[in-house]
Protein backbone atom coordinates (compact mmCIF):
# COMPACT_ATOMS: atom_id res chain seq x y z
CA UNK A 1 0.00 0.00 0.00
CA UNK A 2 1.25 3.68 -0.72
CA UNK A 3 -1.18 5.41 1.37
CA UNK A 4 -0.02 8.72 -0.62
CA UNK A 5 -1.72 7.28 -3.57
CA UNK A 6 -5.06 7.72 -1.56
CA UNK A 7 -7.27 9.70 -1.96
CA UNK A 8 -11.30 10.14 -1.05
CA UNK A 9 -14.28 11.47 -3.42
CA UNK A 10 -15.85 14.36 -1.49
CA UNK A 11 -19.12 15.50 -3.29
CA UNK A 12 -21.52 18.30 -1.94
CA UNK A 13 -24.88 17.79 -3.77
CA UNK A 14 -27.05 21.15 -4.48
CA UNK A 15 -30.31 22.73 -5.66
CA UNK A 16 -28.44 24.53 -8.02
CA UNK A 17 -24.94 23.46 -8.59
CA UNK A 18 -23.15 19.51 -7.91
CA UNK A 19 -19.84 20.10 -7.07
CA UNK A 20 -16.91 17.28 -5.97
CA UNK A 21 -13.55 16.61 -5.87
CA UNK A 22 -10.52 14.64 -4.94
CA UNK A 23 -8.80 15.06 -1.57
CA UNK A 24 -5.68 14.43 0.41
CA UNK A 25 -5.21 13.37 3.88
CA UNK A 26 -4.42 16.60 4.36
CA UNK A 27 -7.44 18.16 2.86
CA UNK A 28 -5.59 19.41 -0.15
CA UNK A 29 -7.63 19.21 -3.34
CA UNK A 30 -5.90 17.79 -6.27
CA UNK A 31 -8.96 17.68 -8.59
CA UNK A 32 -12.20 19.85 -8.61
CA UNK A 33 -14.98 19.38 -10.82
CA UNK A 34 -18.54 21.07 -10.68
CA UNK A 35 -21.61 21.14 -13.03
CA UNK A 36 -24.93 22.51 -12.59
CA UNK A 37 -27.75 20.42 -11.67
CA UNK A 38 -30.35 19.06 -13.40
CA UNK A 39 -33.80 20.07 -13.19
CA UNK A 40 -37.39 18.52 -13.58
CA UNK A 41 -41.10 19.01 -12.79
CA UNK A 42 -39.98 16.69 -9.74
CA UNK A 43 -36.97 18.12 -8.34
CA UNK A 44 -33.57 18.08 -8.94
CA UNK A 45 -31.22 15.74 -10.81
CA UNK A 46 -33.86 12.94 -11.41
CA UNK A 47 -32.35 9.37 -10.19
CA UNK A 48 -29.66 10.98 -9.27
CA UNK A 49 -28.10 10.50 -12.52
CA UNK A 50 -25.44 13.50 -12.79
CA UNK A 51 -24.28 13.18 -9.10
CA UNK A 52 -23.75 9.34 -10.46
CA UNK A 53 -22.05 10.71 -13.33
CA UNK A 54 -19.90 13.27 -11.31
CA UNK A 55 -18.71 10.78 -9.09
CA UNK A 56 -17.93 8.84 -11.80
CA UNK A 57 -15.67 11.27 -13.85
CA UNK A 58 -13.97 11.71 -10.46
CA UNK A 59 -13.25 8.36 -9.67
CA UNK A 60 -11.83 8.01 -13.25
CA UNK A 61 -9.48 11.05 -13.07
CA UNK A 62 -8.34 9.58 -9.96
CA UNK A 63 -7.24 5.88 -11.86
CA UNK A 64 -5.75 7.92 -14.49
CA UNK A 65 -3.68 9.83 -12.04
CA UNK A 66 -2.50 6.61 -10.44
CA UNK A 67 -4.64 7.35 -7.40
CA UNK A 68 -6.75 4.73 -5.63
CA UNK A 69 -10.62 6.41 -3.94
CA UNK A 70 -9.99 4.98 -0.80
CA UNK A 71 -13.50 5.97 0.88
CA UNK A 72 -16.78 8.86 -0.67
CA UNK A 73 -18.59 11.19 1.59
CA UNK A 74 -21.18 13.68 0.11
CA UNK A 75 -23.94 15.89 1.32
CA UNK A 76 -26.79 16.24 -0.01
CA UNK A 77 -30.03 19.10 1.03
CA UNK A 78 -32.18 16.86 2.26
CA UNK A 79 -33.11 15.30 5.54
CA UNK A 80 -30.67 12.50 6.29
CA UNK A 81 -30.98 9.89 9.54
CA UNK A 82 -28.31 8.28 11.36
CA UNK A 83 -27.76 5.71 9.00
CA UNK A 84 -27.05 8.07 5.61
CA UNK A 85 -30.42 7.50 4.49
CA UNK A 86 -32.61 10.73 2.86
CA UNK A 87 -35.74 10.62 4.75
CA UNK A 88 -37.00 13.70 2.46
CA UNK A 89 -37.45 14.76 -1.21
CA UNK A 90 -37.88 19.08 -0.54
CA UNK A 91 -35.14 19.88 -3.25
CA UNK A 92 -34.05 16.15 -5.38
CA UNK A 93 -35.96 13.65 -7.44
CA UNK A 94 -34.22 10.72 -6.12
CA UNK A 95 -35.06 7.00 -6.77
CA UNK A 96 -32.91 5.14 -4.80
CA UNK A 97 -30.44 6.11 -2.03
CA UNK A 98 -27.44 7.88 -2.79
CA UNK A 99 -25.18 5.59 -0.61
CA UNK A 100 -26.11 2.98 -3.17
CA UNK A 101 -25.83 4.59 -6.13
CA UNK A 102 -22.70 5.87 -5.22
CA UNK A 103 -21.33 2.05 -4.20
CA UNK A 104 -21.92 1.13 -7.54
CA UNK A 105 -19.65 3.55 -8.67
CA UNK A 106 -16.94 3.06 -6.51
CA UNK A 107 -17.31 -0.54 -5.44
CA UNK A 108 -15.91 -1.82 -1.91
CA UNK A 109 -15.09 1.67 -0.97
CA UNK A 110 -16.95 3.07 2.13
CA UNK A 111 -19.69 5.83 1.51
CA UNK A 112 -20.87 8.17 4.10
CA UNK A 113 -23.80 10.68 3.32
CA UNK A 114 -24.45 13.75 5.33
CA UNK A 115 -26.84 16.19 5.02
CA UNK A 116 -24.90 19.11 3.13
CA UNK A 117 -25.47 21.68 6.21
CA UNK A 118 -23.98 19.41 8.36
CA UNK A 119 -21.03 19.06 6.44
CA UNK A 120 -20.55 22.58 6.16
CA UNK A 121 -21.10 23.16 10.14
CA UNK A 122 -17.96 20.37 10.75
CA UNK A 123 -15.49 21.68 8.37
CA UNK A 124 -16.33 25.42 9.95
CA UNK A 125 -15.96 23.75 13.46
CA UNK A 126 -12.83 21.56 12.29
CA UNK A 127 -10.96 23.65 10.10
CA UNK A 128 -12.67 27.40 9.75
CA UNK A 129 -14.24 30.04 11.18
CA UNK A 130 -15.70 27.79 14.68
CA UNK A 131 -12.12 26.28 15.22
CA UNK A 132 -11.09 26.79 18.77
CA UNK A 133 -14.65 27.14 19.91
CA UNK A 134 -16.33 23.95 21.97
CA UNK A 135 -19.23 24.18 19.32
CA UNK A 136 -21.21 26.42 17.01
CA UNK A 137 -24.13 27.75 15.49
CA UNK A 138 -23.68 26.80 11.47
CA UNK A 139 -25.89 28.86 9.55
CA UNK A 140 -26.36 28.06 5.37
CA UNK A 141 -27.60 30.83 3.68
CA UNK A 142 -27.47 30.22 0.29
CA UNK A 143 -30.13 28.87 -2.63
CA UNK A 144 -32.22 27.60 0.77
CA UNK A 145 -31.60 28.27 4.04
CA UNK A 146 -30.81 25.43 7.01
CA UNK A 147 -28.58 25.58 10.33
CA UNK A 148 -26.87 23.38 12.50
CA UNK A 149 -26.04 23.27 16.15
CA UNK A 150 -22.29 21.33 17.20
CA UNK A 151 -22.26 21.91 20.88
CA UNK A 152 -19.68 20.62 22.88
CA UNK A 153 -18.25 18.89 20.34
CA UNK A 154 -21.25 16.65 19.51
CA UNK A 155 -23.51 17.66 16.35
CA UNK A 156 -26.87 18.25 17.27
CA UNK A 157 -28.65 15.53 14.80
CA UNK A 158 -32.21 15.65 16.20
CA UNK A 159 -33.84 12.27 16.71
CA UNK A 160 -34.74 11.95 13.04
CA UNK A 161 -31.68 13.57 11.50
CA UNK A 162 -34.20 16.48 11.33
CA UNK A 163 -32.42 19.08 13.59
CA UNK A 164 -31.59 21.72 10.69
CA UNK A 165 -34.62 22.93 9.68
CA UNK A 166 -33.97 27.11 10.56
CA UNK A 167 -35.93 27.57 7.25
CA UNK A 168 -39.26 26.97 9.08
CA UNK A 169 -39.20 29.40 11.22
CA UNK A 170 -41.67 32.25 11.37
CA UNK A 171 -40.39 35.53 9.52
CA UNK A 172 -40.80 38.14 12.98
CA UNK A 173 -43.96 40.50 12.25
CA UNK A 174 -41.90 43.69 12.91
CA UNK A 175 -39.93 42.52 9.42
CA UNK A 176 -42.80 41.52 7.78
CA UNK A 177 -46.81 40.86 9.11
CA UNK A 178 -48.17 39.92 5.80
CA UNK A 179 -46.25 37.26 5.00
CA UNK A 180 -47.59 34.09 5.32
CA UNK A 181 -44.47 31.28 4.28
CA UNK A 182 -41.67 30.43 6.58
CA UNK A 183 -38.24 32.00 6.57
CA UNK A 184 -36.30 30.23 3.89
CA UNK A 185 -39.01 31.31 1.44
CA UNK A 186 -38.31 34.70 2.49
CA UNK A 187 -34.84 35.51 2.90
CA UNK A 188 -32.87 32.37 1.02
CA UNK A 189 -31.65 33.22 -2.47
CA UNK A 190 -34.40 31.56 -4.24
CA UNK A 191 -36.97 33.41 -1.91
CA UNK A 192 -35.32 36.88 -2.71
CA UNK A 193 -35.44 36.15 -6.64
CA UNK A 194 -39.52 34.68 -6.16
CA UNK A 195 -40.75 38.30 -3.79
CA UNK A 196 -38.77 40.62 -6.62
CA UNK A 197 -40.45 38.90 -9.62
CA UNK A 198 -43.78 39.30 -7.28
CA UNK A 199 -42.32 42.81 -6.70
CA UNK A 200 -41.59 44.09 -9.98
CA UNK A 201 -42.58 41.19 -12.61
CA UNK A 202 -38.91 40.73 -13.83
CA UNK A 203 -37.14 37.37 -13.17
CA UNK A 204 -33.39 37.76 -12.39
CA UNK A 205 -30.95 36.46 -10.04
CA UNK A 206 -30.33 37.12 -6.35
CA UNK A 207 -26.67 38.15 -7.62
CA UNK A 208 -27.94 40.51 -10.33
CA UNK A 209 -30.55 41.66 -7.71
CA UNK A 210 -27.21 42.11 -5.35
CA UNK A 211 -26.07 44.29 -7.89
CA UNK A 212 -28.81 46.45 -8.13
CA UNK A 213 -28.90 47.42 -4.76
CA UNK A 214 -25.16 48.02 -5.16
CA UNK A 215 -26.83 50.54 -7.66
CA UNK A 216 -29.54 51.77 -5.34
CA UNK A 217 -32.81 50.13 -6.74
CA UNK A 218 -35.08 50.59 -4.32
CA UNK A 219 -36.89 47.48 -4.85
CA UNK A 220 -33.56 45.55 -4.52
CA UNK A 221 -32.53 47.39 -1.56
CA UNK A 222 -35.34 46.56 0.50
CA UNK A 223 -36.25 42.94 -0.43
CA UNK A 224 -32.36 42.27 0.61
CA UNK A 225 -32.52 44.61 3.91
CA UNK A 226 -35.18 42.89 4.66
CA UNK A 227 -34.08 39.12 4.85
CA UNK A 228 -31.11 40.51 6.43
CA UNK A 229 -33.15 41.82 9.35
CA UNK A 230 -35.23 38.55 9.47
CA UNK A 231 -32.49 36.45 9.54
CA UNK A 232 -30.86 38.61 12.08
CA UNK A 233 -33.60 38.04 14.36
CA UNK A 234 -34.01 34.92 14.13
CA UNK A 235 -30.65 34.09 15.20
CA UNK A 236 -30.69 36.19 18.48
CA UNK A 237 -33.72 34.45 19.27
CA UNK A 238 -31.38 31.23 18.56
CA UNK A 239 -28.55 32.57 21.06
CA UNK A 240 -31.67 33.22 23.72
CA UNK A 241 -32.39 29.33 23.10
CA UNK A 242 -29.09 27.45 22.71
CA UNK A 243 -26.10 30.43 23.39
CA UNK A 244 -23.87 28.80 21.14
CA UNK A 245 -20.08 30.16 21.64
CA UNK A 246 -19.83 31.58 18.01
CA UNK A 247 -22.29 31.77 15.26
CA UNK A 248 -21.16 31.69 11.64
CA UNK A 249 -22.91 32.68 8.82
CA UNK A 250 -22.23 30.50 5.81
CA UNK A 251 -23.28 29.37 2.12
CA UNK A 252 -23.03 31.16 -0.82
CA UNK A 253 -25.38 34.24 -0.15
CA UNK A 254 -24.03 33.82 3.70
CA UNK A 255 -20.61 34.71 2.66
CA UNK A 256 -20.97 37.31 0.23
CA UNK A 257 -20.60 40.52 0.61
CA UNK A 258 -23.97 41.83 0.09
CA UNK A 259 -26.63 43.88 1.77
CA UNK A 260 -27.76 40.95 3.48
CA UNK A 261 -25.04 39.81 5.23
CA UNK A 262 -24.49 43.43 6.23
CA UNK A 263 -28.75 43.43 7.55
CA UNK A 264 -27.89 40.34 9.40
CA UNK A 265 -25.16 41.67 11.25
CA UNK A 266 -26.71 44.81 11.95
CA UNK A 267 -30.36 43.52 13.17
CA UNK A 268 -28.44 40.51 15.54
CA UNK A 269 -26.16 43.73 17.10
CA UNK A 270 -29.46 45.65 17.84
CA UNK A 271 -31.59 42.42 18.97
CA UNK A 272 -29.03 40.80 21.37
CA UNK A 273 -27.66 44.50 22.51
CA UNK A 274 -28.99 43.98 26.00
CA UNK A 275 -26.87 40.71 26.78
CA UNK A 276 -23.47 41.59 28.29
CA UNK A 277 -21.73 39.43 26.18
CA UNK A 278 -23.74 38.03 23.18
CA UNK A 279 -21.72 35.40 20.37
CA UNK A 280 -19.99 36.57 17.99
CA UNK A 281 -21.32 36.22 14.75
CA UNK A 282 -18.77 35.85 12.37
CA UNK A 283 -18.62 35.15 8.29
CA UNK A 284 -17.72 30.95 7.57
CA UNK A 285 -14.16 31.16 6.73
CA UNK A 286 -14.29 28.45 3.96
CA UNK A 287 -16.95 30.29 2.29
CA UNK A 288 -19.24 28.16 -0.08
CA UNK A 289 -16.79 25.47 -0.40
CA UNK A 290 -17.52 24.12 3.28
CA UNK A 291 -19.88 21.73 2.17
CA UNK A 292 -17.16 19.82 -0.09
CA UNK A 293 -14.42 20.34 2.69
CA UNK A 294 -17.02 18.56 4.88
CA UNK A 295 -17.78 16.22 2.55
CA UNK A 296 -14.19 14.99 2.42
CA UNK A 297 -14.02 14.62 6.43
CA UNK A 298 -16.65 12.43 6.51
CA UNK A 299 -15.03 10.13 3.78
CA UNK A 300 -12.07 10.10 5.38
CA UNK A 301 -13.90 9.34 9.25
CA UNK A 302 -15.83 6.57 6.87
CA UNK A 303 -12.43 5.06 5.83
CA UNK A 304 -10.75 5.10 8.94
CA UNK A 305 -13.88 3.51 10.45
CA UNK A 306 -13.72 0.91 7.70
CA UNK A 307 -9.69 0.30 8.08
CA UNK A 308 -10.12 0.13 12.29
CA UNK A 309 -13.15 -2.64 11.21
CA UNK A 310 -10.94 -4.67 9.26
CA UNK A 311 -9.23 -8.02 10.58
CA UNK A 312 -5.28 -7.26 10.99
Amino acid sequence: MEPEKDVVLALDVGGTKLAGALVDDRLEVLWYAESPTPRSPQGGDPALAATAALAEDLRSHAGRRGRRVQGVGAGFPEYVDDKGRLTSREVLAWTEQPCDALAAVCPGVPVAIESDVRCGAIAEWRHGAGKGHPGLFYVALGTGLSAVAIVDGIVVRGARGEAIALGEWDVPARVDATWTGGLESFVSGRGIEHRYAQLTGAEVSTREIAAMAEGGDPAATMLLTSAGNALGMALADVVALLDPPVLVLGGGLGSADTLVRKAVRESYAARTRRRPNPPPLVTAALGPRAGLVGGALVALAARSDSRSDSPA
